[in-house]
């Protein structure tokens, strides 16, 4: 069975994360899907950053969501890329169809979950948008499909047990399984999976059309090993490599 790689902060091994120019880049080295995180700024926009402030990636102290859309759009990812406006993001999705993405959603409102999802509905790609958060915000998850009932809903699981249970409690089709950037949480993923029997798991989650997707797997090991313990799809920043030992 074919295995699908998907781009985690739109790959940011062969450009700067979250930018247009890795979304781009990953489509083109075969992700079947990309995830960028979602922020919301002072003047209502929604922008893709992962962090709180854009000290890391730019280099200025602004927290986002006290930003204006105005000053944000000013700065550069790693001195390189523009951050992405929700606008730019939907119009590359209209200009990929079969591509999907996954908006991670770090919002500090269920409305602006709501917000976000008719601004993807306007689009028209509500089918192919997934927004996703963890197994303990899915109150996100419903204020976004109380407003538009065919967004898609993702969910990342605390630990990688009782998925199914855990995709159904969120009306989820997707379950995005495996470890954040902190020390032994991969070890931590492994373990679980081990006790918990992962496979099976995925096995009976595809019986209830749940896929479960698991990463991130930065090194082949990870790669072959979220393979062998029946992921349908493996998280990666780096889209070339992963797709090599899928």
């Amino acid at each position: 069975m074919a295995v699908s790689v998907y781009a985690h902060r739109g790959g940011p091994a062969r450009a700067p994360e979250n930018t247009i120019a890795a979304f781009k880049a990953a489509f083109a080295a075969g992700a079947g899907a990309i995830e960028c995180d979602i922020r919301r700024t002072a003047d209502g926009q929604f922008v893709a950053f992962h962090d709180a402030s854009a000290a890391r990636v730019c280099g200025r102290n602004w927290k986002i969501r006290e930003a204006q859309w105005g000053h944000l759009k000013t700065l550069r990812v790693n001195g390189q890329e523009p951050i992405p406006h929700l606008d730019d993001i939907l119009n590359l999705m209209i200009l990929r169809p079969g591509r999907d993405f996954y908006f991670e959603l770090a919002l500090e409102k269920e409305s602006d979950a709501a917000d976000l999802a008719l601004q993807i509905a306007r689009a028209g790609v509500q089918g192919r948008a997934f927004l996703l958060a963890f197994s303990h915000k899915t109150e996100f998850l419903d204020a976004a499909a109380a407003a538009v009932p065919g967004i898609g809903r993702a969910v990342m699981p605390l630990f990688p047990s009782r998925l199914v249970r855990t995709a159904m409690r969120a009306g989820a089709s997707k379950v995005c399984a495996g470890w954040i950037d902190w020390p032994l949480a991969r070890e931590l993923f492994y373990f679980g999976a081990e006790r918990f029997d992962f496979k099976a798991q995925a096995e009976e989650a595809e019986q209830e059309g749940v896929e479960v997707s698991a990463g991130i797997a930065n090194h082949p090991r990870d790669v072959k090993r979220l393979v062998e313990l029946g992921a349908r799809a493996v998280w990666t920043d780096d889209v070339e490599m992963a797709l090599k030992y899928a």
